[in-house]
């Protein structure tokens, strides 16, 4: 990827790696002197982790990308920000003709019969005085947040490799795979981050946030199935029939209405 074309088309500061530990790491450190719409994306990461802080593979070939914002948003209104960030990476993916879903809380898939083999992640990272917030709501991290300083919005795309090159023991998928040819992965880097951008903008409003909720809603294979979510200890298991305001799940239980706001989420295929 040319760093200097990726800043000259997307008007923000880039740095491009061909291997580093973290993306995000490196675009946090430079809080609040940074740019809004600041981007690092690499080749391949070394340390990867996810949503629940485990390692993931990110090897050579994919898009692996942070975004730093300043949003207008207060703390508690920062899960708008995965809404935006899995509508954008699924219009990006979408560009280039895959059928990108998504999957409830932060997963990109593309359905293949009654399985969903994933393409992208999606983790936002909030700042809220100073203190890093991963994957989770800011007010169950912190007793009193306080002023949200700026949110990372770290996204991973499997694009010019082959599945087999992920190692992961859940069906994946890749940009190149279901395309069947070559992917130009500077171009799915700016297609991806001037999609975010919009996104990003539109939720500070509450209609604009309507509508991205509205094409999360459309986008969806979560809504209507059968899943079964694990919480720490707790497990729930219902019929998902919305998500809320702050990107909470609602599921319908036999003992009542759920609301959950985070946990891993497994679809309960049908007997």
């Amino acid at each position: 990827m040319d760093e200097s074309a990726l800043e000259s088309r997307l008007g923000v500061p880039v740095t491009v790696f061909d291997a580093t530990p973290d993306t995000s790491g490196y675009l946090r450190r430079d809080i609040p002197d940074a740019t809004h719409g600041s981007f690092a994306v690499a080749n391949e990461l070394t340390a990867a982790r996810g949503r629940s802080g485990n390692a993931w593979a990110a090897p050579t070939g994919g898009v692996w990308s942070s975004t730093l914002l300043y949003p207008d948003l207060n703390p508690e209104e920062v899960g708008r920000l995965t809404i935006a960030g899995g509508v954008a990476t699924a219009e990006a993916a979408r560009s280039f003709g895959v059928d990108a879903r998504l999957k409830w809380p932060n997963d990109v898939v593309v359905p293949d019969g009654d399985e969903r083999r994933k393409l992208a992640g999606v983790l936002t990272e909030a700042v809220v005085d100073a203190v890093p917030v991963v994957g989770k709501p800011v007010g169950d991290a912190l007793n009193d947040p306080g002023d949200l300083e700026a949110v990372v919005m770290g996204i991973g795309v499997n694009a010019d490799l082959d599945p087999s090159a992920l190692e992961t023991d859940r069906a994946v998928t890749t940009l190149r795979a279901e395309s069947d040819e070559a992917v130009d992965r500077e171009e799915v880097a700016a297609r991806l981050h001037e999609r975010l951008l919009e996104r990003a903008d539109d939720v500070e409003t509450e209609t604009g946030f309507g509508t991205v909720l509205d094409e999360w809603r459309d986008l969806t294979v979560t809504l209507g199935e059968s899943v079964r979510i694990s919480v720490g200890n707790r497990v729930i298991e219902g019929t998902a029939t919305d998500v809320t305001e702050t990107g909470a799940l609602v599921v319908r239980t036999e003992q009542g209405r759920e609301v959950v706001r985070e946990g891993d989420c497994e679809r309960l295929r049908r007997s």
